[in-house]
């Protein structure tokens, strides 16, 4: 038995085991960057989807809807033609909102929680209640709570934030651009 038999053996082993484990290797990277990027991918495409046609209902007086209009068309993200005024009289248009701005203070208990009780579960609520309107009712925040995509909101500089996440967390399909 030759000497360098058995190193040249040993070496083609080596090389063996070597090219395996850098195949292997570059599946796993392969593997991980697909869904990496896939999930991303995904997660932009439907982010896009959301700004360019998810609509904004806003249910408010006059005076907070042009505030809180201009604030979020001003960030650049979201146009004006898809925010929408809701009026207390008008509170059946809600049920087919996607994301959902509700002043607090604007309406009453009842209105409140007819709202938040027709909302529908892929809907976003982001209840909008500035310092000067007061804090929120226990019962009405237990309420809030218990119910799906819902985020609170004391200052506007904040709700653009909170509009933009809700647009990413909930669904939002091709079908429902209308």
């Amino acid at each position: 038995m030759d000497i360098s038999n058995v190193i040249s053996g040993i070496l083609s082993v080596k090389e063996t085991i070597s090219i395996f484990l850098e195949f292997f290797g570059f599946l796993s990277l392969s593997a991980f960057a697909i869904g990496a990027f896939s999930r991303l991918g995904k997660a932009a495409w439907r982010f896009g989807l959301a700004l360019y046609g998810k609509k904004i209902m806003i249910v408010a007086s006059d005076e907070d809807y042009c505030d809180l209009e201009e604030d979020l068309s001003d960030s650049g993200l979201i146009k004006r033609k898809n925010i929408q005024r809701v009026s207390d009289k008008h509170i059946s248009k809600v049920k087919d909102a996607l994301l959902l701005i509700v002043v607090y203070g604007y309406l009453d208990k009842d209105g409140f929680r007819q709202i938040i009780n027709g909302k529908s579960s892929r809907c976003g609520l982001i209840v909008h209640c500035p310092p000067e309107k007061g804090r929120i009712d226990d019962e009405e925040m237990r309420l809030l709570s218990k119910t799906a995509f819902t985020a609170l909101c004391n200052f506007r500089g904040r709700l653009v934030n909170d509009v933009l996440l809700m647009m990413l967390s909930t669904s939002f399909k091709k079908s429902d651009l209308k």
